[in-house]
């Protein structure tokens, strides 16, 4: 019954008209968690948790308003109007620079008994067009044991170095818009993450708050490219088939707004015995993904490898400018994850309780 009022309350939440700049966005959006909700650091018990995400966005994607001047050396892209390929020479394709982006995650957790909570780290790389990002955040989640279940607060510091466009990247057609003011240095922001989330046996849930503060800045010129707060709201459900052959049908849902626009996400994997999983998602401003992935060394007898888990996703957009704007391929995607045990059980020697070995962690 609570997981029908966590899922209808996420339901109602993607038809709030809300408000701003949107993060960076992952098919793979629920092994990226710990990126925007702090609270998710640590949830897998007694291992060092490595995230990795690898994304292409909108590969091979061209800006048709901007072809390239062979006679620019630098082949910047001025806008010259004319229909020149990288040659020089006068050709009926011109030649055109790409537009695509590429976002780059590394995420490192883990829970610690000592100070019942977990810790991690994320380094977080965007290039969209002419802008790149790149970020760094530590973050901080307590644990608690609620009616079976798993709560967690978190906490999260984040710097954020953005390196703005320039009018060697960018070449308008208004020269004059005023609204155009291209800074040559880069600018450093601090900021505030926030979130709660609960994992039970077969679902969870969480809320979150990121860049709390709106973009603290600490270096560059003041109101100028300034980050905005944007919410998250996102749940998820296991469903065991209980058939002779081990299956389990696990959809996930992310709701996001910026306070300007709003996103919604939607995922459904279809896992076999914890081996091979695959499926499908879909982003209302992205397009259908298809997803498979893997734990490859499963069977093996090596407990190192048999972490490791692999991913990848192919999007196809749905959006039409994706087509008539200077084409692209899609979105391309890779995950890579591992979890390494390093805490050892100690063993027992003279006398003494083994309910000692079934303690409650939390």
């Amino acid at each position: 019954m609570r997981i029908k009022y966590c899922l209808l309350f996420l339901f109602l939440l993607s038809f709030c008209k809300l408000f701003a700049q949107e993060d960076p966005k992952f098919l793979f959006f629920p092994w990226a968690q710990s990126v925007f909700n702090p609270a998710a650091m640590g949830e897998k018990e007694n291992h060092m948790n490595f995230v990795g995400i690898l994304r292409q966005h909108s590969m091979g994607n061209k800006d048709i308003e901007n072809p390239i001047d062979p006679n620019d050396k630098n082949n910047t892209g001025n806008n010259t109007g004319n229909n020149t390929g990288s040659s020089g020479r006068n050709s009926d394709k011109p030649s055109y620079p790409n537009t695509d982006g590429q976002q780059v995650l590394v995420n490192i957790d883990s829970y610690i008994k000592k100070i019942k909570g977990a810790v991690g780290v994320s380094f977080l790389k965007d290039k969209n067009g002419s802008i790149d990002n790149i970020g760094f955040k530590l973050g901080y989640a307590s644990k608690f044991r609620v009616r079976g279940g798993k709560l967690s607060v978190g906490l999260q510091l984040g710097f954020l170095n953005m390196t703005p466009p320039t009018t060697d990247k960018i070449d308008p057609f208004d020269q004059g818009d005023p609204t155009l003011n291209f800074q040559s240095e880069s600018l450093m922001d601090f900021d505030i993450n926030f979130g709660v989330h609960y994992k039970a046996p077969t679902w969870y849930v969480g809320l979150s708050a990121t860049q709390l503060l709106g973009g603290l800045r600490i270096s560059g010129e003041e109101n100028y490219l300034n980050t905005t707060r944007q919410l998250y709201a996102m749940g998820g459900y296991i469903w065991d088939l209980k058939t002779p052959v081990p299956w389990s049908i696990e959809p996930n849902i992310l709701v996001r707004t910026n306070l300007v626009t709003w996103n919604f996400a939607a995922m459904v994997l279809a896992r076999y015995n914890g081996i091979l999983w695959g499926g499908l998602s879909y982003q209302y401003d992205a397009g259908i993904a298809v997803l498979f992935g893997a734990v490859p060394f499963y069977n093996d007898t090596n407990e190192y490898l048999k972490a490791l888990e692999l991913g990848v996703a192919y999007n196809f957009a749905t959006q039409k400018d994706h087509y008539v704007r200077g084409g692209g391929w899609g979105d391309f995607e890779l995950v890579v994850c591992y979890g390494f045990n390093f805490y050892k059980e100690k063993a027992l020697s003279g006398y003494g309780s083994s309910r000692h070995l079934y303690k409650n962690q939390y």
